[in-house]
């Protein structure tokens, strides 16, 4: 932690991004991390959100211009589970969009979305405020934890 608090709110930013990508990482413990060492909340909700909403919208990316190709070359497991996903983003996009916060099938999600051309203004706005939330609330408990 030391060396990643070197690189300071960049370190936390490449952390939050790599985390939101198809690289399984949890940045739960870096954003508290810097709280811990000192850092402003509000400029760590702010940097964190930002570098997990632009991993998600890499993801989706992936999945847009990759279409199956990409998919089934370096994604073989992922591509088979996108296609449980085709219905339901058709008539929830906005909720997969807002639930790709979550550990393990949130990455799915995004890279779903981006399978299936969901609307990237949508999805950014959607993706943005699900992390934005998932960090509010993460700040918020720890804040509160620290006072008792």
């Amino acid at each position: 932690m030391e060396t990643l608090e070197s690189f300071g709110l960049v370190g936390l930013f490449l952390v939050c991004f790599v985390a939101s990508s198809l690289y399984p990482l949890g940045s739960e413990a870096f954003v508290l991390g810097f709280v811990a060492f000192g850092y402003s909340e509000v400029v760590v909700w702010c940097v964190a959100t930002l570098g997990n909403t632009l991993g998600s919208l890499t993801t989706y990316g992936i999945g847009y211009l990759g279409e199956t190709r990409i998919l089934q070359r370096y994604f073989k497991n992922a591509n088979a589970k996108i296609h449980r996903y085709k219905n339901g983003i058709q008539k929830y996009g906005f909720l997969f969009a807002f639930l790709s916060f979550l550990p393990i099938v949130g990455d799915g999600f995004a890279l779903a979305l981006g399978v299936y051309r969901y609307s990237l203004f949508k999805m950014a706005l959607w993706v943005a405020f699900g992390k934005g939330l998932r960090y509010l609330a993460l700040l918020g408990a720890f804040s509160w934890w620290q006072t008792l």
